[in-house]
């Protein structure tokens, strides 16, 4: 019983732990822009101040969130359908040298354009409507997944391998049982940047052509300079980008427990 109330109090001081730095270091933050801007008099059209985002917020809720939710939409749904392509890709490339030489040069350099170059051409494409953001949050999503699933399926124990030559496994089995479980945490990795790539892609795309959206709402503000506006915009943005990006690793630590990268964070 001692053993069991200490483990208890070691796991709720680790989570402590974990919680403080992050609230301590927001609080900081908070009051530090909030003194800046009272001892220097910054006008609110330069930098609005914690409570003028806050009233942003508070004041007219339905319009913000409702352009979230459209935000949401296209980042849940460009991460999937990128994190699809790159998982394929990613397989193509380690089970297949001619495909990863003939087709990776092409896409890391797809890769290397600016989105903002990509994104008018993909809704000339796609058109105005909701698919063309989904696509450019697709194409700058998909490419963190596929060089981390190449890199995790190529990665695996020779030793294993050859014990399941020798006990004739079939490549389906191999695969299953041997090299996608040891890919798993590059693939986690992978998603967790794709996760951020999303919510840019699909805000960018906002930015191109939209008439709703993050996006919209920050271009908007920035033209008519609500600033407070536009800064609660971002706001909501990151909290998407953050909410994401948790329940990726929440997921992480579910599927791969036994990876050695969660215990040494814990």
């Amino acid at each position: 019983m001692p053993d069991t109330a200490n483990r208890s109090t070691l796991n709720d001081d680790g989570l402590l732990a974990q919680a403080f730095p992050p609230v301590a270091m927001f609080v900081i933050m908070i009051a530090a822009w909030q003194a800046v801007i009272s001892a220097f008099a910054i006008p609110v059209y330069v930098l609005p101040s914690p409570g003028d985002i806050w009233l942003a917020i508070v004041n007219n809720p339905g319009p913000l969130f409702r352009h979230s939710g459209i935000t949401l939409f296209e980042a849940v749904a460009g991460f999937v359908i990128g994190s699809m392509m790159g998982a394929v890709l990613g397989t193509l490339f380690a089970y297949s040298k001619f495909v990863a030489r003939g087709l990776l040069p092409y896409v890391i350099a797809a890769n290397t354009i600016p989105v903002v170059a990509v994104a008018p051409i993909i809704i000339i494409w796609f058109g105005h409507g909701l698919s063309s953001k989904v696509a450019v949050t697709a194409f700058l999503s998909f490419f963190p997944l596929a060089l981390n699933m190449m890199k995790g399926l190529q990665s695996y124990d020779r030793t294993i391998m050859d014990v399941f030559h020798i006990a004739a496994a079939t490549g389906p089995q191999r695969f299953f049982k041997m090299r996608l479980p040891n890919a798993l945490p590059y693939v986690f990795v992978g998603l967790k940047l794709n996760v951020t790539f999303s919510v840019i892609g699909a805000i960018v795309a906002e930015f191109v052509q939209a008439d709703k959206g993050l996006g919209f709402v920050i271009m908007t503000s920035y033209r008519t300079l609500n600033m407070p506006r536009l800064w609660a915009a971002m706001l909501m943005s990151a909290l998407i980008g953050m909410a994401f990006f948790a329940i990726i690793s929440m997921l992480e630590r579910l599927i791969v427990p036994w990876h050695s990268s969660l215990h040494d964070n814990r």
